[in-house]
C-alpha cells in the first residue's frame, strides 16, 4: 500500500544570534538548586531571568513576557508542561489576533525539570551549556515542531490513558504525601517515579484488567501500521479502526515520552498525521522486555499503532486517568485528538 508522501522532519531554520532574551525557569522542578541557580546567573542578567514558584505567578509572569516587546526569543526551563503551558498561552494571541505567526517569537526549549521530552527530541543540552553558548553568541536553531489539539484547542506534543496516567497520578500522590518533608527532595524526579511504580502502580496493574475501547477516525484519512512504519490498512473517515482491550493508550506527534522514552517512533515520519497507539498486553512482558518498551519496540500482536490526523478514543466502563504532556489531567471516557493547525517554532542553541 502507497505510504504518504510528505516527510515531516524539516530542516531546523538557523537565526543568527537572538538578541535580547527572556529566560523563564520553573523553579520547583527536580533540577533546580542552588548551585544551578548561580550558574545561570553568570550567563543570564537579572533583569531577563524570571522565575516563577506557582501556577499564578507563572502566569502573570507569562502575560508580561508576551506583552512585551523586549525579547526576540523567550526561552523555559521547567519540564514539558512548563513549556507547553508557554506555547499554548502563545497560541491564544495567536488566535485572538493579538499577535501575528510572522512576528511571535519563537519558544526556546531548556532542560530542566524531570521529563524533558521537548528538549530529548531537539537535542538541547545541559541548560548551563545552552546558556553558555546563548551568551557566547550561538545561533538558534528553529524547528517547525507539529503538536496535538484536544477539544478545548489546547496544545500538546503527546498524551494518553492507561498505565502512563496512572504512573503520574501515583506520582503526584506520593509527592504529596512527602511534601515539606524530609523525604521531599528524594521523592521527586526520577527516584519518585520509580518509587510510585514499584509501590503502587505496579501492584494495582497486575491485578486489574485491561479495559475496553474503540477508536474511530475521525479525520479525512488513517493509516494503521506496523512496528517498522509499513502501511498495513487505509481507514476513511468515520470508521472504527480499532475495538477491543487496552492497558495503555496514548498519541504523539514526537517521538518521546520523558526519560528518552522512544514510544512513538513514527510520531514525527509525516507532515499531516500523529501517530496513536494501544497496549494490549501485560506488566510483566514490560518489566521482561524493559529495554524494548523503552525503545517503543513492542510485540505487534500486543500494539496497534496507526497514523492519524484526527481520531476519537471511547473507553467502555468507568473514566480512566489521563495525563497530558506528562501531567496528570483528571480522568476522561471521551477522548478527541487531533493534529493542530500550525506546527509550533521551538528553539535551541547550536552547540
Amino acid at each position: 500500500m502507497a505510504m504518504p508522501s510528505i516527510n515531516l522532519r524539516r530542516p531546523p531554520e538557523i537565526l543568527r544570534t537572538p538578541g535580547r532574551f527572556a529566560v523563564l525557569l520553573n523553579a520547583r522542578a527536580k533540577r533546580w538548586t542552588g548551585s544551578v541557580h548561580e550558574a545561570v546567573q553568570r550567563y543570564v542578567p537579572a533583569r531577563d531571568l524570571y522565575l516563577t514558584d506557582d501556577f499564578h505567578q507563572a502566569r502573570r509572569t507569562v502575560e508580561r513576557l508576551l506583552a512585551s516587546d523586549d525579547y526576540e526569543v523567550i526561552f523555559a526551563g521547567g519540564g514539558d508542561g512548563t513549556i507547553v503551558y508557554l506555547l499554548n498561552e502563545l497560541e491564544r494571541r495567536l488566535r485572538a489576533g493579538t499577535l501575528a505567526r510572522s512576528s511571535a517569537p519563537p519558544v526556546g526549549v531548556l532542560r530542566l525539570g524531570t521529563g524533558n521530552a521537548l528538549a530529548n527530541y531537539l537535542g538541547a543540552q545541559d541548560i548551563i551549556d545552552d546558556l553558555r553558548a546563548l551568551r557566547a553568541g550561538a545561533p538558534l536553531h528553529v524547528h517547525d515542531v507539529n503538536m496535538l489539539e484536544g477539544p478545548k484547542g489546547e496544545l500538546f506534543p503527546f498524551a494518553g490513558i492507561g498505565w502512563d496516567a496512572d504512573i503520574l497520578n501515583d506520582y503526584d500522590i506520593l509527592k504529596d504525601a512527602v511534601r515539606e518533608t524530609a523525604l521531599e527532595n528524594y521523592a521527586t524526579g526520577l527516584g519518585g517515579y520509580g518509587a510510585s511504580i514499584a509501590t503502587r502502580t505496579i501492584p494495582r496493574a497486575i491485578s486489574q484488567k485491561a479495559v475496553q475501547l474503540k477508536i474511530y477516525n475521525t479525520g479525512e484519512r488513517a493509516l494503521r501500521i506496523n512496528y517498522v512504519g509499513e502501511v498495513l490498512k487505509e481507514f476513511g473517515r468515520g470508521e472504527l479502526m480499532y475495538e477491543g482491550k487496552a492497558r495503555i493508550c496514548g498519541a504523539a506527534s514526537i517521538p518521546y515520552w520523558g526519560f528518552k522514552v522512544r514510544m512513538f517512533p513514527h510520531a514525527d515520519a509525516y507532515t499531516d498525521f500523529f501517530q496513536l497507539r494501544c497496549y494490549s498486553g501485560n506488566v510483566r512482558t514490560i518489566v521482561a522486555n524493559l529495554r524494548d518498551f523503552w525503545r517503543g519496540k513492542i510485540r505487534e500482536d500486543q500494539m496497534f499503532d496507526v497514523l492519524a490526523q484526527s481520531a476519537r478514543v471511547e473507553i467502555q466502563g468507568e473514566a480512566l486517568p489521563y495525563q497530558i504532556a506528562g501531567d496528570a489531567a483528571g480522568v476522561e471516557r471521551v477522548i478527541d485528538w487531533k493534529l493542530g493547525a500550525h506546527p509550533v517554532k521551538l528553539a535551541i542553541p547550536a552547540t
